[in-house]
């Protein structure tokens, strides 16, 4: 996601809606989740202020740093050890980097109606060359993990968009130390033939990408324009399916077009910016042109 991350971790880039993690917060409070905890290290403080401003009444969010980047199984294990995740049942498990539209119903029958270690959300897959692909027994039990490529005639692959539900028995074997959930959680699960997924309706979109992004906004906005209340606009801007975000600026007779200018960056009279993503402390001079950019960066402290 650089240059992006410069400015914002992956989860606290603006949405129309709220930043990135918005997603994953409300799918764990539509199911039910009455307590959170969210993992932060890149750009904490930005990660914590974004959280800050996602209202989800009822519902307790702690916050556990990290020092060092754990991965995403050393993340699950810190949290453990702070004693944040609870002593018996299951959690939930969310990627903070995706936008989600799932009904987890099915995730949860199958978890706890067969004794599963570890439960995996899955979709059709949307375009194997670019994702892992999943391979599940006729009784619903993990059978493989393919790398990206190129699907067989006869391969009924399935998508893993970030959500899982994990038993706390599988959580309390995960090492205090840097560690991936493949090699350490799914590994287990898998040796002990407690590896189970189900495939759920709805839809996911992932932000991975500068591209991604901008393509996950404009989707979100369909054709409208959303103007943050701490930035400022020229009357005379002509701005079309594009996200103003946080403390922006753009001047008269500028033109933004499907793009996002955010979190300071600044557009100046006559400046045209289209299919881009400006964050941070940078600036479209007087009659400059962006088209199909990105930029992100941050003063020096």
């Amino acid at each position: 996601m650089r240059p992006l991350t410069a400015v914002l971790p992956k989860p606290a880039l603006p949405l129309p809606d709220g930043p990135v993690i918005a997603s994953a917060l409300r799918l764990a409070a539509s199911a039910g989740a009455e307590r959170i905890v969210i993992n932060l290290c890149h750009l904490a403080e930005e990660m914590a202020a974004a959280v800050a401003d996602v209202s989800l009444p009822g519902v307790k969010i702690e916050l556990s740093f990290e020092q060092e980047l754990m991965g995403t199984a050393g993340g699950l294990a810190t949290a453990r050890d702070r004693g944040l995740l609870g002593d018996e049942g299951s959690i939930l498990v969310i990627n903070g980097d995706g936008v989600f539209g799932l009904d987890l119903r099915d995730l949860f029958d199958r978890h706890f109606g067969r004794e599963d270690l570890v439960t995996l959300a899955l979709l059709p897959h949307l375009d194997p060359a670019r994702w892992s692909r999943i391979l599940l027994g006729t009784d619903g039990a993990v059978e493989t993990i393919l790398p990206p490529g190129s699907a067989g005639d006869q391969e009924a692959s399935f998508l893993y968009p970030g959500v899982m539900a994990v038993r706390l028995e599988a959580v309390e074997t995960l090492p205090s130390n840097p560690a991936e959930v493949p090699a350490t959680l799914w590994k287990s699960a898998y040796s002990a033939r407690r590896f189970g997924g189900v495939v759920v309706a709805g839809h996911w979109r992932e932000v991975g990408t500068p591209g991604d992004y901008r393509e996950a906004v404009c989707a979100y906005l369909s054709g409208s324009t959303v103007i943050h209340p701490s930035a400022v606009v020229g009357s005379q801007a002509r701005i079309t399916n594009s996200l103003i975000g946080r403390g922006a600026s753009v001047m008269d007779d500028a033109t933004i077009e499907d793009s996002v200018v955010a979190e300071g960056a600044a557009v100046r009279a006559g400046g045209l910016v289209r299919a881009s993503v400006l964050l941070g402390e940078t600036t479209v001079a007087p009659g400059e042109a962006v088209v199909h950019d990105v930029r992100a960066f941050t003063p020096v402290r």
